[in-house]
């Protein structure tokens, strides 16, 4: 047996109608409509990727900034550079690339046979180098001429812009391949002397360019595998004289 059709008001026919055109405008974009990029959404990834970069320095082992000042070993050389960066790296050495790097005679011997007796004595050289690096992460270096002309809103001394300017590194000479950066440099990117009589002696040997030099107190906490980088903690600068005179200091936070 058949069914009757059921007839709908006009009314009610209507309504349908109204709600299907509703339906259909919403769900489709006119081509060629301006739509405007979600920018929130669309930085997020690199929001989310600088946010796991801080997560991870923040798990990084820290120095104690009580060490005292024996205990840290002076860098004076890429060479240094470049041990502390293979004991903290945690993979395993290529002899061949740090010996063209640390020794000269390496480097430029022609004579197979002589640059391989040349590897096996540099070998035992290299690997006492790194043990006794990856042993020892307290290290300082120093900084000439680190200061600029005293800002008076800040009530310090701009710094050098190695410390704490983002991707800054410093090097030596005698082995450029290895580098330091440090992990916390935004910190130092002043050197906080309130005092005004300090900040006029400072300032008075600036100005007549006296020799002064910042010692820079670290731990060595990470290596950067892309850049041969040394990643560093700032536990404490100090701002010497020429005759060894602390002038101004300030620790990490």
């Amino acid at each position: 047996m058949r069914h009757p059709f059921r007839i709908l008001p006009a009314a009610s026919l209507l309504t349908l109608a109204l709600l299907a055109a509703c339906g259909d405008k919403a769900a489709t974009v006119p081509a060629g409509a301006d739509v405007k990029p979600n920018l929130t959404d669309a930085a997020k990834p690199a929001v989310m990727a600088e946010q796991a970069k801080e997560q991870a320095r923040a798990a990084l082992p820290k120095g104690d900034p009580n060490t005292p000042a024996s205990s840290y070993t002076d860098i004076e050389s890429g060479n240094q550079l470049m041990f502390a960066y293979l004991g903290v790296a945690g993979m395993p050495v290529d002899y061949n690339e740090v010996a063209t790097s640390y020794s000269r005679d390496y480097a430029t011997a022609s004579d197979e046979f002589k640059k391989n007796d040349l590897l096996k004595a540099l070998k035992v050289k290299i690997d006492a180098g790194v043990a006794q690096a990856a042993q020892q992460r307290y290290v300082k270096l120093e900084i000439a001429s680190p200061v600029q002309k005293y800002d008076f809103e800040k009530k310090g001394f701009p710094l050098d812009s190695s410390l704490w300017e983002k991707g800054s590194y410093r090097y030596f000479g005698d082995n450029s391949s290895y580098k330091i950066g440090f992990n916390n440099g935004a910190s130092f990117r002043y050197l906080n002397v309130p005092e005004e009589d300090k900040a006029r002696v400072i300032e008075g040997l600036r100005s007549k360019y006296e020799a002064m030099h910042l010692v820079v107190y670290g731990y060595v906490q990470d290596a950067d595998v892309s850049k041969k980088v040394v990643q560093a903690q700032i536990l404490k600068v100090e701002l010497v004289d020429k005759k060894g005179n602390v002038l101004a200091s300030q620790a990490a936070q």
